[in-house]
């Protein structure tokens, strides 16, 4: 019985340690609204079409698929992670997504 008891807390704690360990790979670089998601996953399609490591996750750290993703989407704030060994590349990626989003809507004079 005392071995079941500490395989089962060895095997608690691996996964815990598992969790954290993959959860802390990644930052969040921007937070949204819910019926703002579509704005972070234009950002998102951005920094994957430029090889940046990037995901959209809800609040609660669930996935959000497709735009808007339902119903549900536009009551939970969305945050764009970027893996941590990207975070500054992402960064200058968006002041150039901002900026070619900025200069590509204006009218030439």
């Amino acid at each position: 019985m005392n071995a079941i008891l500490i395989i089962v807390g060895v095997s608690v704690f691996v996964v815990v340690a598992f969790l954290l360990f993959r959860t802390s790979r990644w930052t969040t670089v921007l937070t949204a609204p819910g019926n703002q998601a579509e704005e972070l996953q234009n950002k998102h399609a951005y920094l994957h079409g430029r090889g940046i490591r990037s995901r959209i996750r809800e609040q609660d750290g669930q996935p959000v698929s497709g735009f808007a993703a339902g119903p549900t989407s536009h009551h939970a704030a969305v945050s764009l992670q970027v893996h941590k060994d990207d975070v500054q590349r992402a960064k200058e990626a968006l002041v150039d997504y901002t900026h070619e989003r900025h200069t590509s809507h204006s009218p030439l004079l």
